[in-house]
């Protein structure tokens, strides 16, 4: 999706998630701006949203991350 990302994470417990978060944004942000993927500065915005996943439904999350194009199209139609 162009304004947003989904990620699927396999985190031990005593992950600190915030940490995570954060050095994917620098990294990424570095990454992009550094190799000039987008004509002006690229930023993330404040915060992130996350959620849960037993094991047994790895496999529906990652098929709704490959298909959310046509998820968020069909939330999108009025």
């Amino acid at each position: 999706m162009p304004d947003h990302v989904h990620l699927l994470l396999n985190c031990k417990p005593d992950m600190n998630l915030s940490d995570t978060i954060r050095e994917i944004k620098e990294h990424s942000t570095k990454f992009i701006n550094d190799k000039k993927i987008l004509k002006g500065k690229f930023y993330w915005q404040a915060g992130f949203g996350a959620f849960t996943v037993s094991k047994q439904n790895v496999s529906i999350i990652l098929n709704y991350i490959k298909n959310q194009e046509e998820h968020h199209n069909k939330k999108n139609i009025s």
